[in-house]
């Protein structure tokens, strides 16, 4: 007879516990990706470098973590999640410290690399336990735990910059990393004393593969550089695909991903398990996960400049009026949650949040100078809407269409893939706003913009969601789903 699910006897107190130190790890994961930008100004003053250094205080934390992000996921599945959590929770916040203390610039982006390789643990993990403590046959629970984490997730985009600008000019930016201890520590605390060690029932047999880690990280290290360059903007230029750095990052980038496939078919436990990516389903999502991310990030970039420049709106004043787009992306995720779990079925609700992006941002195609700011709330409104569902939705769907064996790659899969839509996203976006030659932003460049990168994409992951099947998750009561693996082991003396 096999012993009970550690996670199913947890009390209702020790759950909602650990849940908070779970949302606590990966809203610091979401916050620090963003937390430099305002307070940059400040950290040149004091210890040098230039506004150049920006793109790699942002790019060595996102190379970093979306490396870490597939390998957490894969290794959790194989050996358990709470022992990773741990370990990248103790990298992220010793990266946190070396970054408060750094000297010079370039201590600061080695340390924020650090901090990245532990994000990618807070923000696969987190999740991934999340899902494993409110599984869908606690549909409530789960529905209450994505709406926070949406909210979390809205909060980091817009916190980071907020949160990073009022500790530079009032507490000094190194208090922008320093931040992460305290609540950190906490976290840690609790997850070390109260979260069950789980573990798969058979461990896995085989030689650890190297050479399919060695080949992901410098794939995706690749390809990531050469995205975040082609975004990077200098003088109101950003350079062409054809740029040497840029095409080569990029063109060595997808070699090393396709000497991946060989290399994984021949491993006896890959990092990367080819056999997911032939389930038209899991394929499709992780696709419509790409096109969403990159239709939706150009929208929250590009329209604070037409709020600044056009209309002559103040930075705070811009990012109030983004609040209908943020509304929609808590709204819509919250309302997709309810949906998938109430119903059972995930298609329909994507489907229908790819539509309303496509929509949302095809409309700024009219967008002037004396748009009423009333319209563009609504537009931003819809948009955000048609986003929420990537939020949420697409994890849920993600998670529930493979063995739960494979739910924490199935996770990092997700995630992952929306990081690179995001950089994709923004580059196409630069490229647009490049060919419309001006001395500041006008209202029809930027409008266009948005509204090119948010139909094409947004109509992309609707064709993509068009070719999955739809997923039956279980209701409320009706028990684990009927592909999840054997109960997983206690192996906790907590």
């Amino acid at each position: 007879m096999s012993a009970p699910d550690a996670y199913d006897t947890l009390t209702t107190r020790r759950r909602k516990l650990i849940t908070f130190a779970l949302l606590g790890c990966t809203f610091l994961a979401m916050l620090d990706g963003t937390v430099v930008g305002t307070a940059l100004p400040r950290i040149v003053e004091q210890i040098g470098g230039g506004g150049s250094w920006y793109v790699w205080l942002v790019t060595a934390y996102l190379l970093t973590s979306s490396v870490g992000v597939p390998v957490y996921g894969r290794f959790s599945d194989l050996y358990g999640r709470r022992r990773l959590l741990l370990g990248g929770l103790a990298v992220f916040l010793t990266g946190s410290l070396a970054c408060g203390l750094a000297g010079s610039m370039e201590v600061l982006v080695a340390s924020r690399a650090v901090q990245g390789l532990g994000a990618g643990a807070l923000l696969t993990l987190g999740m991934a336990l999340i899902r494993d403590l409110h599984p869908p046959s606690r549909a409530e629970g789960l529905i209450r735990m994505q709406t926070v984490l949406a909210t979390m997730m809205v909060l980091g985009m817009v916190g980071g910059p907020v949160v990073g600008g009022l500790l530079a000019d009032h507490a000094g930016w190194r208090w922008a990393f320093w931040l992460n201890l305290p609540i950190g520590l906490a976290a840690a605390a609790v997850l070390t004393l109260a979260l069950p060690d789980r573990r798969p029932a058979v461990a896995p047999s085989g030689r650890l593969d190297t050479a399919g880690i060695l080949l992901l990280a410098g794939g995706l290290s690749l390809a990531l550089t050469g995205l975040s360059l082609k975004g990077t903007t200098s003088s109101g230029h950003s350079p062409s695909w054809s740029d040497p750095a840029v095409a080569g990052c990029l063109l060595s980038g997808l070699a090393l991903l396709a000497l991946l496939v060989p290399a994984e078919r021949r491993a006896a436990v890959p990092v990367l398990p080819l056999r997911l990516f032939l389930d038209r389903t899991y394929a499709a999502l992780l696709t419509a996960g790409f096109f969403f991310q990159a239709a939706a990030l150009p929208v929250g970039v590009f329209l604070p400049l037409y709020f600044q420049y056009v209309r002559g709106h103040s930075a705070t004043v811009s990012g109030l009026l983004l609040l209908p787009l943020l509304a929609g992306m808590t709204l819509g995720n919250r309302l997709t949650a309810t949906a998938v779990l109430r119903s059972g079925h995930a298609r329909p609700a994507l489907l229908t949040g790819a539509g309303l992006l496509t929509i949302g941002t095809a409309a700024f195609f009219t967008l002037g100078a004396a748009t009423p700011p009333a319209l563009t709330s609504i537009w931003l409104l819809i948009a955000g809407l048609g986003t929420g569902p990537a939020m949420g939705g697409i994890t849920i769907a993600t998670q529930n269409c493979v063995p739960h064996g494979d739910m924490g790659t199935a996770t990092a899969g997700s995630a992952l893939t929306k990081q690179i839509g995001g950089a994709f996203g923004l580059a196409c976006a630069q490229s647009l706003m490049g060919h419309h030659p001006m001395t500041a932003p006008t209202a029809s460049a930027i409008g266009s913009t948005i509204a090119w990168s948010g139909a094409v994409g947004g109509l992309l992951a609707l064709g993509a969601l068009l070719l999955m099947r739809d997923i039956s998750t279980p209701l409320p009561g009706s028990g684990p789903t009927p592909r999840a693996a054997a109960p997983a082991t206690d192996r906790s003396s907590a």
